[in-house]
Order: structure tokens, then C-alpha cells, then sequence
């Protein structure tokens, strides 16, 4: 029988008071954390999609995490409402609500694209401090195709730079620190290229776009580039992207091109095709009722992955034709393609480069109203090893080995006489070995040694040059910014022609042997403030054997006859500086100062050479407006050159051509849109209309003046996709 209901309530209340637990508080269940759910997205730069790593993501104003190395992320948010902020440097920022919820999916959910902010620097123009081996002038991608009075073309920048003075304007001829034109190197990728512009007002034969930097060396250039004896400019592409196909075009009042860059292999393998056409020669050449005029080029890259490093296959070309309707005989042709196989990779602790070059030359000219057309074929193989040495790599080796065999085929007219070597079938080997040491004495000292022996070969001839190195960089006081810089050497090259025409090189090593200098600079370099750097440098070279053309009251004007040639003596010297603003800041830009003296030796005299201009200034600014607007201008100014007049049938006189002076002005807008970036921009090159005089002659006594007054205008849109 059960209790009643009082009698059971009372019974449990005695059991519980009994109860050993009787009396303890009774704890309460822990507090069940809310649920947070993922967030997952993708970060990538607008117009470009190129995916930004590092970017740093926060929720709620508490950091949550970073992007990786794809541009992905993944937070963790409690569901609803959320204040999501992504952050990167050299971009606006992105502040959003978004709402998380439970079901949120495992792929990534949303995208986001940061602007790049258009009043700083989004490619940086960098002139950068000497490296350890020879005083330099870096350039960098994309900056540079924006610098006033360049046209878009990376080459033309070094026009506005120390050291070079350009003969006329706007023709792409350079005469670096005194010496010829034609004994400045080129090169792309380290390989020599014939001939950089194409004719007349022609841009320079490599797409812009495809290039990834660009180093000018006015002098004392490194022992890896070679037989040159003046100043050295190098050029250098990059692998194409691996993410996804790229796309850029351009279209401009000269011309218009295209770039296109793919990976292939699951992105083993990339590959860049770019070329450039000018439809305004065609257009030139049916106004003009004497001359037609054309040119265009190309260019590939494709890499791959084999063993430790990438093979590479780079092959680019141009062509040119400047015709005349009235006289066919007057006409000129240039064309020529290179073809590259080279390996590049990690290799016993070092890094190694070895590669061979295919090149394919033909050129037609009339040089001083004799006409001569040539084909070239030539061979070109190199080898280049670089290796840290002891720990902390306070030293580094570099060696290597290069050569060029090229065999010339000339044409001429049938009665010619006897013609020298410009005119004969032959063949000419240059080649050389090279090492250099760059020595590391903690943060104050670096000291790099250097050697280049080069052998020339041609039609019998032989001759071996050694070229010794030396370059130091010495910063006085600890702490201190501010570096001393010196630099000296030997340079040797083969007979050339003053003014670098493919096909028409490497000939009379017999007569005319191998031309040489001793080059030496000393500088310094240091901030001034906390916005400016100056570069401050004096430089001295002496030259033996230079190709130059014989007196012109000689009566020989036939350059395919050997006697049309002399060597000479001569030397250069001043001094030069560069006061630069750097790119990061809004108005940024530089001011650079020529002073010098171009001398040749003319039967035991010494007078000013034809390349002699004593005062060089460029003052190159860029102000970034806001908005996407940018305004730039160029202000140059030299002063004459001298030019012959002749005063008799035997006899000559010098005289200055006036000075010159322009101004380029350039404004350019960028318009960002999710998928790709238009620029759209403008130029006027001499915008003062100034007049340069070109040429004196003698008039009934008088000295009369040949000149023209040309400006150029230019508006162009460029599209990255």
C-alpha cells in the first residue's frame, strides 16, 4: 500500500537532509559559446585580378587573418551583420557590412577588388644607387613609359638622363660621355642587339610593355658585357605570369600593338607574344611625294620548368624600309631577327645561364650616295656563372665566357675598283672570357675586381685586348647615408662606324685594328632632406684608335673604301649630376646636369669632336593629381655642336651650331575598372615650337642655317586586361 501524498513528501525531505551532499550548492552548466561560422573570400588587385597576398582582413574592428599567396582568405564571424575591413598597403581600403550566415558555403563566397590608389606610386620608377659593380642608372617596368618627353618608350628615358647627349632631336642618336654613337652597346636580355630604334621618328624595336627593367651605364660598365668603349645599355625581360592569360594593347598616333602572355603545362610553361605595326607609315607614305616609310616588329618569349631552373625561347625582330619614289637607288631597308635557347637555374650553390643565339641580318643602304646592300648570319653563344661565397655571402664570384661569329655578305654595283673591307665577303669572331669578385667589408665597404679578355678575328687579322676592372663604394661614416663611389677600367671594340648601322661592322681589324679606352669616375651620392637623393660624379676617359671619318677635304667619300676611315685619338671628360625626387611621392621626378668636353687629336692637335656639347640640363617632373589624372613636363637644353664649313676646295672651318632648347609636356588619365585598366593620354614633344638648326654653309660669305621646327604630338590609349 503507498503512502499518501504528505506522508511521501515528508520522507524525501528526511533523505535529502540526510544525504552526505546535503547543503552543497548545486553548479550551473557552463555557457554554450555561440557558433561562428566561416568566411571565406578572394582578394585581387582591380583592373589587373592580379591576387593580393598579405592583405589583412578584420571583423568587427579585430583582426581575423591575412590573405595567402593566391589572394584567399578564411575567418572565422558570428552569424549576422558584420563590419568586414580589408587592408594592403599602396591601396584603398574596403569597408563593408556584409551579412554571414549559417549555411555559408565552403567555397569561397565572395570576391573582393582593391583600387590601387592613383596619388601614389603604383609602378615606381627607380633610379637607384650604384651596384656592386659598376655605376648604374636603374629604370624599372612601367613608370618609365609615362616619363614626359619618352613617347611610352623605356629607351628614350636615357635621353633624358646624365652623360648623354642626343645629336639631333627627336632622332634616337646618342653620344655617351664624348664618344661615337656607335661605340655604346645595347643589349636584351644579354644579348647584343644591332640596332635598338627603327628609322627616322620610329620608337625603339622592343614593346614596351614586354620589358621588365632597364639599366644605363654611362661608363665603366660590368665584365659580363663586353666589347664596347663607352657606355652600355641593358634591357631585360621577364617571365610571362603564370596565374592566367594577360593582355595589354596600344594605339597611338604612330602605331599600334599588342602583348599577349598564357601559361600552358598546369603553368609549368608561359608564354609572351608581342608585336607592333606602324600604320602611319603607310598613311606617310601616301602624302609624301618623294618617300615612303614603314616599320614594325615582334617578339616571343616562352619558359618551362626543366631540372633546377627554366629553358627559355626568346626570339624578337624588326623591320624597317625608308624608300624614295623618284630615286629607287636612294632607298633603305634594314631588317633583322634574333633566335635564343638558353637554360637558366640554381646549379652547385650558384646560379647558372647558358644559352645560343641565331641572328639573321639584312641591310640596304646608300651611304654617301654609294649604294651597298649586305646580308649577315651569326652565332652567338654564353655562358654565365654566379656563386656567394664563404657565409653571409660577404663575397660573390661571377665568370663566364661569350661570343659572336658573324659572317657578312656584301653587294655592290659591278665596277666599283677596289673596295675595302664594308664591301668584301669575310667573316669576324669576337670573343671573350670575363670573371669578377664583389667584396662585401660589412656595411661601409664594397670593392669589386673585374677582367675581361676579348680576341677579335677578321679576314686574317688577330688581336687580344685585356680589360681590367676595378669599382669601390666607401661610405665614410657609420650611420651615414652618404656613399663615395669610384670606378676604373680598360674597354676594347672593333673598328665601327661612327653612327652604328647593322651589317656595316666589325671590319679592317688589319688597318685599322681595335679601337680602346681607359675610362675613371669618382662620386658621391647622398639624401638631401627627407624627399631628394643627389648623384655627383666626375669622370675622365681617354680613347685610342677611335673610328672617324677622314678629313672631308681629302676628297674620298666612298665609305666602302677603307680610306674613308681614320683612327683617332681623343678623350671626354666633366662631370655630371642627378638631383631626383623619387616616385612614391606625388611630384617626383629629377633635374640632371651635363658639363663636358669631347676632344679629338688631329695630326698632333687636339679640337672639339663632333659630338662636343658643353652644357646638357633636363629637368623631368610628374605630379599626380588625384583622380586618376597625371600631368608631367620635360624642359631640356644644350648647347651647340661643332659643324664643318668648308672655306675652300682644300680646306675647312668649325663653327657652333646655336643652342637648343623645348619643352615636352604629357597628361595622361587611368580609368580602373574591375577587369582591366585603360590609359588614355596625351604628348607634345617640343611644345615650344622651338626651331633647331642642323647644318651651316657658307653663302656669298655668310654663314647660312639649315633648320626645322618640328613638334609632335601624340595621343595614345593603353589597355591591360
Amino acid at each position: 500500500m503507498l503512502p499518501d501524498p504528505a506522508t511521501l513528501t515528508l520522507l524525501l525531505v528526511v533523505a535529502a537532509a540526510e544525504s552526505p551532499d546535503a547543503g552543497a550548492p548545486v553548479a550551473d552548466a557552463p555557457p554554450t559559446a555561440p557558433a561562428t561560422v566561416s568566411i571565406q573570400g578572394l582578394v585581387l588587385e582591380k583592373g589587373t585580378r592580379q591576387p593580393l597576398s598579405g592583405a589583412s582582413i578584420s571583423v568587427d574592428a579585430t583582426a581575423a587573418g591575412e590573405t595567402d599567396s593566391t589572394g584567399r582568405f578564411d575567418v572565422r564571424a558570428l552569424p549576422g551583420r558584420r563590419h568586414l575591413v580589408i587592408q594592403h598597403p599602396g591601396f584603398e581600403t574596403i569597408d563593408e557590412v556584409i551579412d554571414v550566415k549559417d549555411d555559408a558555403p565552403a567555397s569561397p563566397s565572395h570576391t573582393f577588388r582593391l583600387a590601387p590608389r592613383q596619388t601614389t606610386h603604383r609602378y615606381e620608377t627607380v633610379v637607384t644607387p650604384p651596384d656592386d659593380q659598376a655605376p648604374r642608372v636603374s629604370l624599372s617596368k612601367e613608370e618609365i613609359t609615362r616619363t614626359p618627353g619618352s613617347f611610352g618608350d623605356p629607351f628614350r628615358v636615357i635621353e633624358s638622363l646624365p652623360g648623354v647627349s642626343q645629336v639631333v632631336w627627336p632622332l634616337a642618336i646618342y653620344a655617351i660621355r664624348g664618344a661615337n654613337p656607335g661605340n655604346t652597346g645595347f643589349f636584351v636580355d644579354g644579348l647584343r642587339v644591332p640596332a635598338l630604334f627603327h628609322f627616322a621618328l620610329g620608337p625603339s624595336v622592343i614593346h614596351p610593355y614586354f620589358l621588365q627593367g632597364l639599366d644605363f651605364y654611362p661608363g665603366g660598365y660590368p665584365a659580363r658585357y663586353g666589347r664596347y668603349v663607352a657606355g652600355a645599355v641593358a634591357a631585360h625581360t621577364a617571365a610571362p605570369p603564370a596565374d592566367r592569360v594577360h593582355a595589354a594593347a596600344d594605339v597611338r598616333v604612330f602605331d599600334a600593338g599588342a602583348l599577349v602572355t598564357s601559361p600552358f603545362h598546369g603553368g609549368r610553361g608561359t608564354a609572351a607574344v608581342a608585336a607592333r605595326y606602324s600604320y602611319t607609315g603607310a598613311l606617310f607614305s601616301l602624302l609624301s611625294e618623294q618617300q615612303t616609310l614603314g616599320y614594325g616588329d615582334y617578339q616571343v618569349r616562352v619558359d618551362h620548368a626543366l631540372g633546377p631552373g627554366r629553358i627559355v625561347f626568346f626570339a624578337f625582330g624588326s623591320a624597317d624600309t625608308l624608300g624614295h619614289k623618284v630615286r629607287p637607288d636612294a632607298d633603305a631597308a634594314l631588317e633583322f631577327h634574333r633566335v635564343e635557347l638558353r637554360w637558366q637555374g640554381a646549379l652547385l650553390g650558384g646560379r647558372l645561364r647558358t644559352g645560343v643565339a641565331l641572328g639573321a641580318d639584312r641591310a640596304r643602304s646608300t651611304l654617301m650616295d654609294s649604294p651597298i646592300s649586305v646580308s649577315t648570319r651569326s652565332l652567338t653563344p654564353r655562358v654565365q656563372y654566379e656563386r656567394p661565397l664563404g657565409n653571409g655571402a660577404a663575397a660573390t664570384l661571377e665568370a663566364g665566357a661569350d661570343a659572336e661569329v658573324q659572317r657578312f655578305r656584301p653587294t655592290v654595283p659591278a665596277g666599283q675598283g677596289q673596295l675595302g673591307d664594308l664591301a668584301m665577303a669575310r667573316s669576324a669572331v669576337s670573343a671573350g672570357a670575363f670573371t669578377s669578385l664583389v667584396l662585401r667589408g660589412g656595411s661601409r665597404l664594397v670593392v669589386s675586381p673585374g677582367f675581361r679578355y676579348d680576341a677579335f678575328f677578321e679576314q686574317g687579322a688577330r688581336r687580344f685586348e685585356p680589360s681590367p676592372r676595378l669599382s669601390v663604394r666607401v661610405r665614410p661614416a657609420a650611420g651615414r647615408s652618404l656613399w663615395l663611389k669610384a670606378t676604373g677600367g680598360r674597354f676594347a671594340q672593333m673598328a665601327s662606324l661612327p653612327l652604328s648601322v647593322p651589317g656595316f661592322e666589325a671590319f679592317s681589324l688589319r688597318t685599322l685594328g681595335v679601337q680602346t679606352s681607359w675610362q675613371g669616375s669618382l662620386g658621391v651620392e647622398t639624401p638631401v632632406g627627407n624627399a631628394l637623393t643627389l648623384d655627383a660624379s666626375g669622370f675622365y676617359q681617354r680613347y685610342r684608335g677611335l673610328t672617324d671619318v677622314a678629313c672631308t677635304s681629302c676628297g674620298v667619300f666612298d665609305p666602302r673604301r677603307e680610306s674613308f676611315f681614320e683612327k683617332r685619338d681623343g678623350r671626354g671628360y666633366g662631370a655630371e649630376l642627378l638631383l631626383r625626387r623619387p616616385a612614391h611621392h606625388r611630384l617626383h621626378g629629377w633635374l640632371a646636369y651635363t658639363l663636358s668636353w669631347s676632344l679629338r687629336d688631329f695630326f698632333g692637335v687636339s679640337g672639339p669632336s663632333d659630338w662636343d656639347q658643353r652644357h646638357i640640363f633636363n629637368l623631368v617632373g610628374t605630379f599626380r593629381v588625384g583622380g586618376g589624372f597625371s600631368v608631367g613636363a620635360r624642359v631640356h637644353y644644350n648647347t651647340g655642336r661643332p659643324y664643318p664649313v668648308a672655306v675652300s676646295d682644300v680646306a675647312v672651318e668649325y663653327f657652333r651650331l646655336p643652342p637648343f632648347y623645348q619643352l615636352d609636356l604629357r597628361a595622361d588619365r587611368r580609368f580602373v575598372f574591375d577587369r582591366y585598366i585603360l590609359d588614355v593620354y596625351v604628348e607634345i614633344g617640343n611644345a615650344t615650337m622651338t626651331r633647331e638648326v642642323i647644318q651651316l654653309d657658307r653663302e656669298s660669305g655668310a654663314l647660312r642655317e639649315t633648320s626645322y621646327r618640328i613638334v609632335l604630338p601624340s595621343v595614345g590609349v593603353h589597355a591591360e586586361f
